[in-house]
């Protein structure tokens, strides 16, 4: 037998016993304070769950076996092990749950284009709005970048000209811009900028300001396309299963905990792309 199926014959002994009759909700009790036999037995009494000492006694050695628990002056308290599996299996139902309630559209699209520590927070969908369409989806965002005081952030293998002219005017009315794009696609992005800032008729310090402000980076994959305005809205999308960029629908909100969550993905795929230098295109 492998290291690995060593592992995961570990887990799923850790896992079947968090299943057992009563067994994860003594181990939750535990995570705010250590607890007595005599402590727990009265806190399981109060939730409805009627049981003698001697079969409490026996769920905490168990858990203590499983290293779930550890026992010290006769009260348990989790072991670091312990509040890693709580909090790992609270995530893990909250995530289920929205994965569940968003089946229907979420069937055609995949998450595993998702860095593996973003899955952990995918209930933040459970605050959005699946916009069914792109003209919907750029409805929705208009007038948030029309009334853009601070940036706009876009993370996409393509964006719209329609978009970019609007955007570019919001650049030179003093809002910053950062683009990721996939690897090859910034120069033109670069030069559609230059258009549309040309036929601003900037003068040469408006056009200095401007292409300060524009950061366009690229990244040899861009899986999901998101943008945020502000850091008040969110949009994101995935692609669907076959890999083809989806252009059906996005999940929309301007939740806190969603918008946060997207910006945290901008900010995991601007780590790993590289500037893109457009002095060439600002100086046309």
């Amino acid at each position: 037998m492998c290291g690995e199926e060593v592992a995961l014959l570990r887990l799923c002994e850790i896992l079947a016993e968090c299943a057992l009759d009563n067994r994860y909700y003594i181990l939750t009790l535990l995570r705010d304070e250590p607890g007595s036999v005599a402590d727990i037995r009265k806190a399981l009494i109060r939730a409805g769950v009627s049981k003698s000492y001697t079969t409490v006694r026996r769920y905490m050695e168990s858990l203590k076996r499983t290293g779930l628990v550890e026992e010290r002056r006769r009260h348990f308290s989790l072991t670091n092990l312990g509040t890693y599996i709580v909090t790992c299996l609270r995530e893990m139902r909250q995530n289920v749950e929205v994965l569940n309630s968003k089946a229907g559209v979420m069937s055609p699209l995949t998450i595993s284009c998702l860095p593996p520590r973003f899955m952990h927070s995918i209930r933040v969908i459970k605050h959005a709005e699946y916009v069914q369409d792109p003209f919907s989806f750029i409805a929705e965002f208009l007038m948030h970048i029309q009334d853009a005081g601070e940036r706009i952030c876009v993370l996409s293998d393509r964006v719209s000209p329609r978009l970019h002219e609007l955007i570019a005017g919001r650049v030179a009315e003093g809002v910053e811009y950062i683009e990721i794009n996939r690897g090859g696609n910034a120069e033109k992005i670069g030069i559609h900028l230059a258009k549309v800032a040309e036929s601003m008729e900037l003068t040469a310090e408006e056009r200095r300001s401007f292409w300060e402000r524009c950061c366009i980076r690229e990244c040899n994959t861009v899986p999901i396309h998101i943008l945020v305005v502000d850091r008040k809205i969110a949009g994101i999308s995935f692609p669907c299963r076959d890999g083809r960029v989806n252009l059906n629908g996005a999940f929309v909100s301007s939740a806190g905990e969603f918008v946060e969550w997207a910006e945290e993905i901008l900010e995991y795929y601007l780590e790993r792309s590289r500037a893109v230098s457009l002095r060439h295109v600002a100086t046309r």
